[in-house]
């Protein structure tokens, strides 16, 4: 099995792959190869990033779950550890295989072919994202408390 994930994947990618999963627990040490490769786009500081990775450690424990860490994310807003919030999304944004960019393409084309005179820009990629995305379950209290944060648009006399 690990010949034929050789055979398939670049070493540079089965080297994101692991560095993924390091920084999903909480290793700072073992994600370095992400961690180099993304700094500089994010201006990530290597030492900030390496201590609140020990911080979420210790309050969350050896084994922490992948929604754990995600809840202690949207609990501090982002601002107590925003080195790792940055390398978090990186790390839950990257695709595993093709497929899933396979698939998006085909839901595209399937979308565009039946709506394509009444659409804009903005429509088109709404609609793409939630038909590629619907797998995943949408939680009501969450975009209450989004809808609950963003300032009236009308304003009433």
């Amino acid at each position: 099995m690990i010949n034929i994930l050789k055979t398939r994947f670049s070493e540079e990618s089965l080297q994101v792959a692991s560095s993924v999963d390091n920084l999903l627990k909480l290793k700072f040490e073992s994600s370095s190869f992400l961690i180099d490769h993304y700094k500089d786009l994010f201006g990530i500081c290597n030492q900030s990033l390496m201590s609140e990775m020990s911080v979420l450690k210790n309050i969350l424990g050896e084994n922490s779950s992948l929604e754990e860490i995600k809840q202690h994310l949207i609990l501090y807003d982002g601002k107590v550890f925003p080195n790792f919030c940055k390398m978090f999304q990186v790390a839950i944004t990257l695709p595993v295989s093709t497929a899933i960019c396979e698939r998006s393409f085909s839901t595209m084309r399937r979308i565009k072919t039946w709506l394509r005179t009444c659409m804009n820009q903005d429509r088109f990629s709404n609609l793409s994202i939630m038909n590629i995305e619907k797998d995943i379950p949408i939680n009501n209290e969450d975009i209450l408390t989004i809808f609950e944060k963003t300032e009236r648009r009308i304003q009433l006399h």
